[in-house]
Formats: C-alpha cells, structure tokens, sequence
C-alpha cells in the first residue's frame, strides 16, 4: 500500500513539474522557431551606411517600414486591412520576430519582392540582382516572405534570438532598391550581450537595420559617405 502511495505521489509531482515546464517554454517561444544557434562569430558591421531601429514590440500591432522616408505606420490586422495598406507608402512589415512585404498573399496591389544574398559582404554588394525577388506567401493563415522567414537563429538555452546577418535586396514600392540586414533585435543591449544571459522580454524587438537605398531606380547602389542613424518617425494619423 505504502509502495502504491509513494509511486502515486512522484507521477503527480512528476505531471506538475512537466506541466510548469510546458507552460515556460510556451511563454518563452510563442514567436520563435526552434532552431539551435550554430558556435558564435564575431562580426563587424560596416561604417558609413545609414541604420534605421523599428519599434517590432507589439504582438498584436504590425510596425510598417517606409525606407525611403523613414516613416513607419501601425496597423493591426494586414489581411483585414486591405484598404489601409495602399492607403500608405511603405516596404516591409515588421511584428516581434516576423516580417512582411508590400506584395504578393498581403497586398496583391503591391509590388514589393525581395532576394536573401545570404552572408556575403554588405559593402560588396554594389548592385541589385535583376531576377530572384519572392513576394509574400500565406501558408496556413501566416504570411511571411520566403526571402525573410529565417532571418534570424533562436538560442535554445537563453530563448534569445541572433540575426543571421543575411544580405537582403528589396525591390521597393516606388520601384527603386535598398539593400539592408538586420543588426540587433534588442533595444537597449547588443545580441551578444544575449548570447549567454537570458535578455529581459521588454528588451525584444526593436530591430535595427542597416541599409543602402538606390533613389533613382538604377540598380547600382551609391556608395555611403558617412554614418548616418535615422529614428523611424511613427504616423501621427
């Protein structure tokens, strides 16, 4: 009897700690791909090209990216909202870790596409492919942009996210190019900060991106002659 007891009482407290443990990792990746980041590299970003930091914190509102003005605009449902997305200028849509496009399953009047360079030098990208840009997808009621849907590693142990430091060109709305990558995603620390600490979640999701705009819709990119840190100016509508 005293046997069946004791066995009874560790499977209940075996279930309560299983079920603690679930609802952790639920909180903690409700976002997130599970994916193991490979050994840490360190990278230097490049000088003398502008970086623009959006404002990504909200789970229920979209953050919505003009590059050429630098203006960001919020909206909170992009597939209910058809009407407001061409009502406004803009590239890229950004909410937490995911990112959408003006084009293709979000906005079938848009005409946003964009190629993933992979991790090749930023500065040595002197020109926009001619071929190769992917508009947004809808798979199972989440849009994303196939080009942007791994830009980032998850760091199992700490639940942080890394940015793969991938390349992208964006054919953009006014049919000129920007070529850009993702710096941070953090607002006040450095992801290497977060590589062995677990970073607070009020600290997630204000993505800084770098990036190189060709205005003239040639695909040859200028070349930057200083440093430049742009604050994305929210609508005031």
């Amino acid at each position: 009897m005293n046997n069946t007891l004791n066995i009874f009482g560790m499977l209940v407290v075996a279930t309560f700690l299983f079920h603690a443990a679930l609802n952790y990792m639920t909180d903690n990746i409700v976002d997130f791909e599970t994916v193991a980041l490979p050994p840490k590299r360190t990278e230097t970003a490049a000088v003398g090209n502008p970086t623009v930091r959006v404002n990504a914190t909200s789970r229920d509102v979209w953050t919505l990216l003009d590059f050429a003005t630098g203006k960001t605009y919020s909206i909170q449902d992009p597939e209910k909202e058809k009407a407001r997305l061409n009502e406004i200028q803009w590239d890229l849509g950004f909410q937490r870790t995911k990112i959408i496009a003006n084009g293709g399953e979000t906005n079938s009047q848009g005409t946003v596409g964009v190629v993933n360079l992979g991790k090749v030098d930023f500065d040595e990208v002197k020109e926009a492919p001619e071929t190769g840009y992917l508009a947004d997808t809808n798979a199972w009621g989440k849009l994303s942009n196939p080009s942007l849907s791994n830009w980032y590693l998850y760091r199992t142990r700490t639940h942080n996210i890394e940015s793969q430091k991938n390349v992208y060109v964006a054919r953009m709305s006014d049919q000129s190019y920007v070529k850009f990558r993702i710096l941070n995603y953090y607002c006040n620390q450095n992801e290497s900060d977060c590589a062995t600490a677990l970073c607070p979640r009020d600290e997630a999701a204000c993505i800084t991106i770098e990036y190189v705009r060709q205005p003239n819709g040639e695909r040859v990119f200028p070349v930057p002659v200083a440093r430049e840190t742009v604050a994305a100016k929210p609508d005031l509508d």
